[in-house]
């Protein structure tokens, strides 16, 4: 075996396990209870799963260890858990496992040792080498892209909004005005009758249903029946991303009628609670006409708070922040970010919930100072800082899909960021960057400095999506020494409470 590689799983004479964190430390369970990190010599292992000289690497696995509060019977449990192994599976089962799954064999090897001859002013260049060596292997693009795609996945699902009601109601019209082009020009029909059906248009952050051909005094029971069948039809997928999550129903107010097909629609077909019913052409709707309208809705069984009145943007776009408002609170949690973005009516809204993901934030920031601190429950030598770059990598991808980093930005300013953060955590830059940390990287220093940068890049995405509203070029991710000491300062003086 000639190429070590972060979370490599070890073994030593003793038959124990650990992940290898890098040549110092090493993460096992060296006594029944939880997972501790543990000096390379007092572990002494002297066998690793490799495969063609290279040693496998369970990066993954790793980082949730790092992070785990469990408590486990031995180093072997710790290993079963992680790769997801049947409960009380031995060490053959854990042999067959990684041979079958990655082609890994036991192989022996020795760590090497610092060279305790060499001049000590050339001991801190030949460390650093010794450190990027070891993550010569680590594919930090790989993992930021990957993190980042989860987040989007999380923070960024995509809603299905059906909006239904007769033709000439105003259905394209109102969409356009509130999500811009997802519905062509050439969809907004002059009140003549369509082809009976669902048309769906859709981008990255939206799906609308919009659906056709019901003519005043026609079809209606042909409607409802066709109606009810494209419900069930997508509620009953096995997907919650394809359900309708929002019906936005559309009635036409100069003609101040609620039909028996609406009422039908609105109290049996569809889910009350995901209903907003829209009263449309208000700039025409006189008010003797809106009180009708309202009153019958209500004595419908509609909620006075779901009926609004609005006007497409030619009659400029009444009621239209109210109804992106009224949706936005009505969404299911994991769709609200990606409708924010994709609404284009209510700029001072979506800088709101820029600032809103403040709690989210946190959370990530937390979770990996969590994992930091966990990979400096022992002392790690500054030579070996570099270990934190996965954990802050991660925290890095993630935050840049919780703000909706453009790819532009990801190529120009947020990778060439998270590149030059692997060369920061060296021992002499970091000793440069904050004089006085010390000889190693404990606990505390571990967590500061991943809570530090985790607000440091926050802000800069903050700015990022700020910009990306107002229309202006997005700020680039530029290492700015001063205010990053700054926060490691504010930090650590108000133990990570500034988060």
């Amino acid at each position: 075996m000639n190429r070590m590689r972060f979370g490599a799983i070890l073994m030593n004479p003793a038959g124990e396990y650990g992940f290898y964190l890098s040549h110092r430390v090493i993460l096992t369970v060296p006594a029944p209870g939880p997972i501790r990190a543990v000096g390379a010599a007092d572990f002494a292992a002297n066998r690793v799963f490799a495969r063609d000289g290279v040693a496998v690497s369970f990066l993954p696995e790793l980082m949730m260890a790092a992070e785990s509060h469990a408590s486990f019977a031995n180093s072997l449990a710790m290993m079963v858990f992680f790769l997801g192994l049947p409960e009380n599976s031995d060490g053959r089962a854990l042999y067959e496992h990684i041979e079958r799954k990655l082609g890994g064999r036991m192989e022996e090897f020795s760590i090497r040792k610092p060279d305790v001859t060499q001049d000590e002013q050339d001991r801190p260049n030949n460390q650093e080498r010794e450190n990027m060596a070891a993550i010569d292997d680590y594919d930090f693009k790989e993992d930021f892209n990957s993190k980042f795609a989860e987040a989007r996945k999380q923070f960024g699902k995509r809603p299905n909004i059906l909006v239904c009601g007769y033709t000439g109601s105003g259905k394209s019209s109102l969409v356009r005005a509130i999500l811009g082009d997802v519905v062509p020009k050439d969809a907004i029909g002059d009140g003549k009758p369509k082809t009976m059906g669902y048309d769906c248009y859709e981008n990255a952050l939206v799906r609308v249903w919009d659906s056709k051909g019901l003519e005043l005094g026609e079809t209606e029971d042909e409607f409802t029946e066709a109606t009810q069948n494209f419900i069930r039809e997508q509620q009953n997928d096995t997907n919650v991303d394809n359900h309708i999550h929002l019906v936005w129903y559309t009635i036409q107010g100069p003609g101040a009628r609620v039909t028996d097909c609406d009422k039908n629609l609105i109290r049996r077909i569809f889910n009350p609670d995901n209903v907003i019913v829209v009263i449309t052409k208000d700039d025409v709707t006189r008010p003797n006409q809106r009180l009708a309208l309202q009153n019958t809705l209500m004595e419908a069984g509609v909620p006075a708070q779901r009926i609004l009145f609005a006007s497409d943007e030619e009659s400029g776009a009444r009621g239209c922040k109210e109804l992106m408002a009224l949706s936005y609170q009505m969404l299911p949690e994991a769709y609200k970010d990606a409708f924010m973005d994709a609404q284009r009516i209510d700029r001072e809204a979506k800088i709101a919930a820029v600032h809103g993901k403040e709690n989210k934030a946190r959370a990530i920031i937390g979770a990996a100072v969590t994992a930091a601190t966990g990979a400096g429950a022992v002392p790690i030598p500054f030579s070996d800082a570099a270990l934190l770059v996965p954990i802050q990598v991660g925290m890095i991808g993630t935050l840049a899909g919780l703000y909706g980093l453009r790819e532009e930005a990801i190529r120009q300013s947020a990778l060439p960021f998270v590149a030059k953060l692997v060369g920061v955590f060296t021992a002499t830059t970091l000793l440069k960057l904050i004089p006085g940390l010390g000889s190693a990287v404990n606990a505390a220093v571990a967590g500061t400095l991943t809570g530090a940068m985790g607000l440091f890049v926050k802000k800069n995405f903050i700015g990022s999506a700020i910009a990306k509203i107002e229309g202006r070029p997005e700020p680039p991710l530029g290492f700015d020494v001063d205010m990053f000491k700054k926060l490691y300062s504010e930090y650590k003086k108000n133990g990570g409470k500034t988060i």
